[in-house]
């Protein structure tokens, strides 16, 4: 068993740093494990200096000469849709943005062939990004959103069988179709290579994937692997303390996790700010989903004046509806009901 990662970055961006973390993390709770790292040679080039660290922590690095015109996004893609072709055993793919909790050696004891954990633990008909991936895929010509389920591509157990291959071999196909399209996404192409082979796919427990920010609390108790951002969210406020800008910068800096950093691994469930609330019912988060609720909160973080000026608006208006409230209730009752 193999748990692989892959990484295409540059000293502009924070994906080295969250690798230095979840292979980190590996090791604490699986400190016998073969880990395997993907990069390309453009990415091999940087990782010398303070982004050398991860040689403490990774067994095997597979560096792959890419497509030159490929966007490091579309690096990324093309390397892991690809990794099956280099690897002699069965593997768990990793993406960088996760922490692990827990002992990952009971995956080979479900004895599957290729398995996948929905994305955001939705179903498509209650995804918030449900209609999304049913646009997307009538688009790329796609009916994979017909099953209802649409799963994750940051955790994916892959058993060294034809069987399995062939979904990773789908899948790369589909990939390439659908950046020809336009659309660099791997998760579309994903999801068709398993619905056009769904007697070799199995859906794996939440467990596996707990997406922390996306109805993943039913299981972050029991989590394996805590999976901490999401390719579609525009809010980057995660309550879980790894996922903090401030951290990244830190290694970045310095090259190495602080320490207090360090212990918290230890105990990843129980790693969340101390400042954070529980949001759920149907409504709610109706309203945290809509593009208003997202535009309301890009004011905040990049136009802080303009946003403060809303918030005076709408707490004026609503000191306004108040004061008229308890001038009708008195008319009706002779007694005042009190708003807030």
């Amino acid at each position: 068993m193999q748990f692989v990662y892959v990484l295409t970055s540059g000293y502009n961006d924070i994906y080295y740093e969250q690798l230095l973390l979840s292979v980190t993390s590996i090791r604490l709770f699986n400190p016998n494990s073969n880990v395997v790292l993907f990069c390309d040679t453009k990415t091999k080039e940087t990782l010398i200096g303070k982004r050398s660290g991860y040689e403490n922590f990774v067994s095997n690095l597979i560096v792959l000469d890419t497509p030159e015109h490929f966007s490091q996004v579309e690096v990324s893609r093309w390397i892991k849709t690809s990794i099956h072709q280099k690897l002699s055993s069965d593997f768990l793919y990793i993406d960088c943005d996760t922490i692990i909790a827990d002992d990952l050696s009971s995956i080979a004891d479900l004895d599957i062939k290729f398995g996948a954990c929905l994305d955001k633990h939705s179903l498509i008909n209650n995804h918030a990004k449900g209609n999304d991936f049913i646009k997307r895929d009538k688009k790329l010509g796609f009916n994979s959103y017909l099953s209802n389920r649409h799963y994750n591509g940051g955790l994916i157990f892959c058993a060294y069988d034809p069987e399995a291959h062939k979904i990773f071999e789908r899948w790369h196909e589909l990939w390439l179709f659908s950046k020809s399209k336009k659309i660099i996404s791997d998760q579309a192409s994903l999801n068709m290579a398993i619905y056009e082979n769904d007697t070799n796919f199995t859906e794996l427990d939440g467990i596996w994937n707990c997406q922390i920010s996306f109805n993943g609390l039913p299981y972050l108790a029991n989590s394996k692997i805590i999976h901490y951002f999401a390719t579609d969210s525009i809010f980057n406020a995660s309550p879980f303390i790894f996922a903090n800008d401030n951290l990244f910068r830190q290694i970045k800096d310095n090259g190495f996790i602080p320490k207090e950093f360090l212990d918290k691994l230890k105990n990843p469930r129980s790693s969340f700010v101390s400042e954070s609330r529980i949001i759920a019912g149907e409504d709610m988060l109706f309203v945290i989903n809509s593009s208003l609720f997202q535009s309301i909160f890009w004011f905040k973080r990049k136009i802080p004046i303009f946003y403060n000026f809303l918030n005076y608006l709408f707490s004026l208006n609503k000191k306004i509806i108040k004061y008229f409230l308890i001038k009708i209730n008195k008319r009706k009752a002779g007694r005042i009901e009190y708003y807030n």
